[in-house]
């Protein structure tokens, strides 16, 4: 933690509940009925099991201009049971308090499975859960889906399909009144991540008409996790405006992409939506470490922060939202009384920013704090801004080099969908136009034809490439271009000439009318080999049927059934050898060699290619961490399972979480299709390291390494 600069020791502060109390009462408004200065505002809150603190620190100064939705988080043992007689306990607190039902999808997800009915019966089930537990929908109490998994923004499986699905059961319920809710879209750190492929995903994602329409039928609010970074903040020698509109670049990130200039008009649905449902689910998480952003420091910087937030989402959402995450811990150190009386403190900080902004004025926000905290180490991050520009995607020939002779067909070569730096497939087909700079230059998508000046290749929806061949009559360097929506990408192609017939020179014994036949050379050998690196590696010798060794060119391709995975074009050495590395990844299934041409100088190629062949019937599959640490309150462990060529495995596994030698928590079931497979302990974890076993692991084609992944984490 960076040293505070503006107090020395964490026994002044004290005093801040108090102080804070003071500066509530003087710069906030009385609260009561609201009156014309009043901007709406609906304000929400996500906590994991803290909710009776906050809805009640909250009413101890509410602001007659704000709605208050507070959530109320499901069972923990059975996160598909409601927690009843607590929406009530909300209410109480006034007309503008309303109780969120928490829906954790993770919770639903394993009752489809169980019972299976369909997602739209999952959302109608919760409506009738939330009456019994008490929810009362005529005085504002609706649900929020908790939350939104990242495979819904990638569209990996068939996660954004069930959750169009479950907000549909949720809004129709069971015969009672159609209601809209809320949901939460699981975030991205602020720090430390390369953006680039988040970016291409939401664009992706935004372009995905079908999903926003419903959207805006059945969800009134789309709040997205941007749980803050303090060191990204507290930053030396940067003024309060700056650092409201730093923050602003990340925390209103998504939306300020569908508004960017550029983007195409498939995101009108998004953009339409967007602007009048987004709100940003901010940190008002003391003092976290990891799982919600970095707040470990005093509570004076994070009632600054939070006074930050607030003024930065009152100065820019369109239909004026303020959402916040309230999940306090000690990791300060501080004694209980102590640590309560801070989290008070904080508490009263996150009400009276909101109190204090009544009139729309988010400059008052900071007028407690000043929004000028510093901490040791800090350092502001511009990388959120790229947001604000939307980044076209392009169909790329991600073939390296393109060569082919005069009038013989090409290889394959590959168009893939670009956007940026990432490869991310599109919600809906996508048209692609190849064209030539030559005035010869034909294409096709078979080797066999027909052929025509231009070729359209279609991209299905969810898929990222498409293949085509090239034809030209003419030698020469000509372009190929490749243009979707506008934006065109261009690589050259060397056409080479057609190698001449071989010519005998000096004398020579022909019979009349006859023509003297070239000496042969063959491919003599050739094997397939698997490298260390679970490559395909090819050796092969060129001979001619004298037992000469001459120079030879060899167009050569390894095939995989009737796929080719990789070619090259190779010169063989003074013994006629030669060999290469293909470089992908070794995967399931026979390998074979295919020599397209044989060229060497006096010689005729026979046309042969030795019948050889390597067959992989299973690959290695390994497990590593993707996530190992506390998420809302509970120890979370994250895995995924791939094989040796970085594909994922829908495997059969069991983990455990332990802690010494004794099992802290224990699961067992399938990996998903992108082979991600989660384990939350239910139980409070207690201090101690925690470590992780894989005891099995299965999958049809696949042996598991044995390889234990190596993940830590400690409770302080």
């Amino acid at each position: 933690m960076g040293r505070v600069r503006r107090l020395a020791s964490l026994k002044r502060l004290i005093p801040l509940a108090a102080l804070a109390a003071v500066l509530v009462g003087i710069t906030s408004p009385e609260s009561g009925a609201r009156t014309a200065a009043c901007i709406p505002v609906r304000a929400v809150f996500y906590e994991s099991s803290d909710w009776f603190r906050l809805a009640h620190g909250l009413g101890a100064n509410p602001s007659p201009c704000a709605d208050y939705y507070v959530t109320i988080p499901a069972l923990a043992a059975d996160k598909t049971q409601m927690r009843s007689g607590a929406a009530w306990q909300v209410r109480q607190l006034g007309p503008n308090f309303h109780a969120l039902a928490e829906v954790s999808y993770t919770g639903w997800k394993r009752w489809v499975t169980a019972t299976n009915n369909s997602w739209y019966e999952a959302g109608q089930e919760v409506r009738r859960r939330m009456v019994g537990a008490g929810f009362d929908i005529p005085t504002g109490d609706t649900w929020v889906i908790n939350e939104f998994p990242s495979t819904v923004r990638s569209g990996a499986g068939a996660d954004r399909q069930h959750v169009r699905d479950l907000v549909h059961g949720l809004f129709d319920g069971e015969g009672g009144p159609q209601l809209k809710g809320m949901i939460y879209d699981i975030g991205i750190a602020q720090t430390g991540v390369v953006l680039d492929q988040h970016k291409a995903y939401w664009e992706s994602w935004f372009q995905d008409t079908a999903f926003w329409n419903d959207m805006n039928a059945y969800v009134s609010d789309f709040f997205q996790e941007n749980y803050g970074d303090v060191r990204a903040y507290a930053v030396a020698g940067v003024d309060p405006a700056t650092r409201i509109a730093t923050l602003n670049q990340f925390l209103q990130a998504p939306l300020q992409l569908a508004l960017a200039s550029g983007a195409p008009s498939s995101v009108a649905a998004a953009k339409a939506y967007l602007t009048q449902a987004y709100g940003s689910l901010s940190n008002a998480s003391w003092a976290w470490g990891s799982a919600y952003g970095w707040t470990k420091v005093t509570p004076d910087v994070m009632a600054d922060f939070i006074s930050a937030q607030t003024s930065a989402m009152r100065a820019s959402t369109p239909a004026v939202r303020i959402g916040f995450a309230w999940n306090p811990l000690n990791t300060l150190g501080l004694s209980n009384d102590d640590y309560v009386s801070q989290v008070g403190a904080v508490l009263e900080r996150l009400a009276g920013s909101i109190h204090e902004t009544d009139g729309g004025d988010p400059s008052l926000a900071c007028e407690a704090t000043h929004c000028t905290s510093t901490i040791d180490g800090a350092k502001a991050t511009a990388a959120w801004k790229t947001f604000a520009t939307w980044t076209p995607t392009v169909a790329a020939i991600t073939s390296t080099t393109l060569t082919s002779t005069a009038g013989t067909p090409s290889s394959a070569i590959t168009v893939q969908l670009k956007t940026g730096k990432s490869s991310v497939p599109l919600p809906a087909a996508a048209t692609v136009v190849i064209t030539s700079s030559s005035p010869s230059g034909t294409f096709s998508t078979s080797p066999s034809g027909p052929w025509s000046p231009t070729v359209t290749l279609s991209i299905p929806a969810g898929q990222k490439t498409a293949s085509f061949y090239s034809l030209d009559a003419t030698a020469g360097s000509p372009t190929i271009t490749s243009s979707l929506n506008g934006q065109r990408q261009s690589q050259s192609i060397i056409v080479a000439a057609p190698t001449p017939p071989p010519t005998t020179t000096g004398t020579t014994t022909t019979t009349p009318g006859t023509t003297q036949a070239p000496p042969e050379v063959t491919v003599a050998t050739a094997a397939l080999t698997v490298t260390d690196t679970n490559r395909i590696h090819v050796d092969l010798a060129v001979a001619g049927a004298d037992g000469t060794t001459p120079s030879s060119r060899l167009r050569l391709s390894v095939m995989l059934g009737d796929t080719k995975v990789a070619s090259t074009v190779a010169t063989t050495g003074g013994d006629g050898s030669v060999s290469f590395t293909a470089a992908p990844q070794l995967q399931r299934g026979c390998y074979s060699l295919k020599v397209a041409s044989v060229v060497t100088p006096g010689y005729a190629w026979d046309g042969i290619t030795p019948d050889t062949s390597y067959c992989v019937t299973t690959l290695p599959a390994s497990v590593r961490v993707t996530a190992f640490g506390m998420r809302k309150g509970h120890l979370h462990l994250g895995l995924a399972v791939v094989d040796r060529s970085g594909k994922p495995v829908a495997a059969s596994m069991a983990v455990a979480v332990t802690r010494g030698t004794s099992t802290f928590a224990a699961s067992h079931g399938k990996a998903g299709s992108d082979g991600t497979f989660g384990l939350t302990a239910r139980g409070e974890p207690a201090k101690g390291c925690y470590g992780v076993r894989v005891t099995s692991l299965s999958a049809p084609g696949i042996t598991w390494d044995k390889q234990m992944p190596h993940a830590r984490f400690c409770v302080r």
